[in-house]
């Protein structure tokens, strides 16, 4: 039963309880913790972080579990609060920007090991553990104050301070001494890693989303249970599961995957195609069995066939058609060359579309699968009309040795959102 700090992406709680990533709203991470209730004696209640316009509690065996935002800019920052640490360096102040954990001195269960890069920061002794962090690479100082820092991490010692030598003489050791709090925040960079709307798209030709970040899977090495972007597994519903059933023949569609919804809500867009005799769903974006659904808040698709509550479809798997597999999206940053050269790609297409100057033909890198940015398509032009708007880009997988099987005659498949980001469409084009 292990709390995970996560650089850059939010916190894996222990299972069956949700992993919480940075930048999901209050309403997401309350919607997320709601059905495991017996799990947190207490519940989960609002509390004082300086600086924040939200913060959220709960307890965990031997600890308590302080959830962020990031700083409000209006607040004066006077008032008396339960858990301050330093996640509030600047940041987005609607979405979760901080996790906090702390040793509770009033529950005698045995403390939840607390894991930074597989090291238990509360089961070592502090000089130790920052030589064990300094090992991971990370440039940290002597703890000698009882605190210890490094950009994202803050660890702090409770209670007493170290004791201080007496003047004119110099301990041969310092007395050892555990951390019992520590706290995680996403940094300005790692919150650049992120797609936002631009505002300016008016069609499924503009970049919607800046900047374009790679989808890169990796094997999960658990089922994957929080709102993470991701290939196969089961759905992480945000809301009520809410599965499309194939029009044609009535049966469950299959989940190939999620992947987020840019913007301030931590939103998920969720991915089901029909598959028959080895051919996907999802050509023609209106006819039902391709649907790309949104939570929260999302509208269905007029045209999705949902099933009745408890629908369940199978998910992703291998080309031998029954092992089911399941693989995280990290988000990465692409190279400037090879965002370089992708956009060459988009503006080529528009040349051949009329709507831009002549251009040379690109011959730099692509990256098949990703997240934003100006888009290009098989054909050069987008399988959905204006005002829909281009989010992501998935290329196939239909041989024998690749990881999963996705069959798109060899080609890509593309998602959009409507203007207002609450219904989507997907489509597909062979090379």
């Amino acid at each position: 039963m292990t709390i995970d700090l996560l650089p850059g992406r939010g916190v894996r709680l222990p299972a069956p309880l949700p992993e919480l990533r940075f930048g999901l709203s209050e309403a997401a991470v309350r919607a997320l913790l709601a059905p495991h209730g017996e799990l947190l004696p207490g519940g989960v209640r609002p509390v004082f972080v300086c600086g924040s316009r939200w913060a959220l509690a709960f307890q965990l065996p031997g600890v308590t579990v302080t959830l962020s935002s990031g700083r409000d800019n209006g607040s004066d920052g006077d008032n008396d609060y339960d858990y301050d640490y330093d996640s509030n360096n600047g940041g987005d102040s609607e979405v979760l920007e901080g996790v906090g954990v702390c040793r509770n001195p009033d529950d005698d269960r045995p403390t939840c090991p607390v894991g930074y890069l597989g090291i238990d920061v509360f089961g070592w002794p502090a000089h130790e553990l920052a030589e064990a962090l300094r090992a991971e690479g990370l440039p940290v100082a002597g703890p000698d104050h009882g605190t210890l820092r490094h950009t994202h991490l803050y660890l702090h010692r409770g209670g007493a301070r170290p004791a201080r030598p007496t003047p004119g003489r110099k301990p041969r050791h310092e007395t050892p001494y555990y951390f019992d709090y520590v706290s995680l925040h996403r940094t300005a960079a790692e919150a650049a890693v992120t797609a936002h709307p631009t505002g300016g798209a008016t069609g499924p030709h503009d970049a919607a989303f800046l900047p374009r970040l790679e989808l890169s899977a990796r094997p999960a090495d658990r089922p994957i249970t929080g709102p993470v972007p991701k290939l196969g597994g089961e759905p992480c519903w945000l809301t009520e599961p809410t599965w499309p059933l194939s029009p044609d023949t009535g049966e469950p569609l299959v989940f190939i995957g999620q992947f987020p919804v840019p913007g301030a809500e931590g939103r998920l867009a969720y991915l089901f195609l029909a598959e028959e005799d080895g051919v996907m769903g999802g050509r023609d974006p209106e006819a039902g069995d391709g649907v790309l659904l949104i939570q929260p808040g999302g509208r269905t698709p007029p045209f999705a066939v949902i099933g009745p509550p408890g629908t369940r479809g199978r998910t992703l798997w291998r080309r031998d058609g029954t092992t089911p597999v399941e693989f995280r999206l990290d988000l990465l940053p692409l190279s400037a060359e090879a965002d370089r050269s992708m956009d060459q790609r988009a503006a080529f297409q528009r040349y051949l579309r009329e709507e831009g100057p002549e251009v040379p033909f690109p011959d730099g890198e692509h990256v098949y699968d990703h997240l934003g940015g100006l888009p290009s398509f098989p054909s050069g032009r987008a399988g959905v009309p204006p005002p829909w708007r281009y989010l992501f880009a998935l290329s196939d997988a239909p041989d024998d040795d690749d990881p999963y099987f996705l069959n798109f005659g060899y080609g890509v498949g593309f998602g959009f959102l409507s203007p207002d980001g609450l219904e989507g469409r997907f489509s597909w084009e062979a090379t």
